[in-house]
């Protein structure tokens, strides 16, 4: 699988623009026309996962998980998962990350609701 990426472009407020196919220099460093800098852009990969609505996951989304199986309700034993979540790599583990959660274990009950870049408020509510 081609990985696929995103970038957020940063002068002027910013905007997010999808790259299925990436154009490299000789330094490695994103080319798309002559006046964009490498440097007015950040990028984010996907996870190669959708969330329960079918919107692709990528790197640095916040996710709302909702209605795990495995939440604790008033009368029962379980634990805190339902929430807000930022996603990332995790070195460590070598796999996607929901806040601390294994993210491919979390995709049926997730969705995407932003990510940090124009939802930065969002940031405020992750666990």
């Amino acid at each position: 699988m081609i990985p696929k990426f995103r970038a957020w472009y940063t002068p002027f407020g910013g905007s997010v623009k999808q790259f299925n196919k990436m154009k490299h220099g000789s330094a490695g460093s994103l080319l798309t026309h002559a006046e964009m800098s490498p440097n007015d852009y950040k990028i984010m990969q996907s996870t190669g996962l959708k969330d329960k609505n079918g919107v692709e996951i990528f790197e640095g989304d916040i996710v709302k998980v909702s209605n795990h199986p495995f939440q604790k309700k008033e009368d029962s034993a379980g634990i805190e998962i339902d929430g807000d979540y930022l996603i990332g790599w995790s070195d460590h583990s070598l796999t996607w990350l929901a806040g601390d959660l294994l993210l491919h274990q979390l995709k049926p009950y997730i969705e995407v609701i932003g990510n940090i870049y124009e939802n930065p408020e969002l940031l405020e509510a992750i666990e």
